[in-house]
């Protein structure tokens, strides 16, 4: 179990907490774990829950950008928890497993485009160095990317490191509160966690991967 108590999902009544619930059920990224977690606190379930919404699934980039941040986030802070998640928008704009696993090499990738390098570039100065955003990077971001989407890609790294930093800590498992959707995970944790009797970890190797 976490170090902070999972709220039972079906003791909550409010109606807009119950859909950011039953959304994560439905969905994943975010999983119903971490959602349960913040139930605690009401304001923090809807406020994290809206902010998701608006910046990460809608917003004014598109969303392939951000969640080959949220996963280069996870996989670098080796949060496999976080790593072991994908977006259901991204396979609709046409991310596959490849990407996701040459996210950490973005540099040497084949299937990165530049404009997504050059958002990994940034991903990563912001996580790890901040000197590394340097004017030959800023040249390359404003090439690729107007300033309103930049704003919402940089705050949106911050909210997606932030709160993996804070999960990481909690000891989160996949499927510790049920195993009947399997929705947001990546197909080698999805099938991990029905093949075996095990719940899958932040810090299971094959979920970091």
């Amino acid at each position: 179990m976490p170090r902070i108590s999972y709220v039972d999902p079906d003791s909550v009544t409010d109606p807009d907490l119950a859909r950011y619930l039953a959304d994560a059920r439905e969905h994943g990224t975010p999983r119903l774990e971490s959602q349960a977690i913040r139930a605690h606190v009401p304001a923090v379930l809807r406020t994290f829950s809206e902010s998701w919404q608006q910046v990460f699934r809608e917003g004014v980039l598109d969303h392939r950008v951000k969640e080959l941040a949220r996963v280069f986030i996870a996989k670098s802070l080796e949060c496999g928890y976080c790593a072991g998640q994908r977006s259901h928008l991204g396979a609709e704009q046409g991310l596959t497993e490849r990407a996701y696993d040459e996210v950490i090499e973005f540099r040497q990738s084949q299937v990165l485009t530049d404009r997504e390098k050059a958002a990994l570039r940034w991903a990563e100065a912001i996580a790890w160095d901040p000197g590394l955003a340097d004017d030959d990077l800023w040249k390359d971001l404003h090439r690729h990317f107007t300033e309103p989407e930049l704003v919402e890609l940089g705050y949106f790294i911050g909210l997606t490191m932030g709160q993996q930093r804070f999960l990481k800590t909690l000891g989160l498992r996949h499927g510790e509160l049920g195993r009947d959707s399997l929705a947001g995970l990546a197909p080698d944790v999805a099938a991990a966690l029905t093949g075996t009797d095990r719940s899958v970890s932040a810090e299971t190797p094959h979920a970091i991967a």
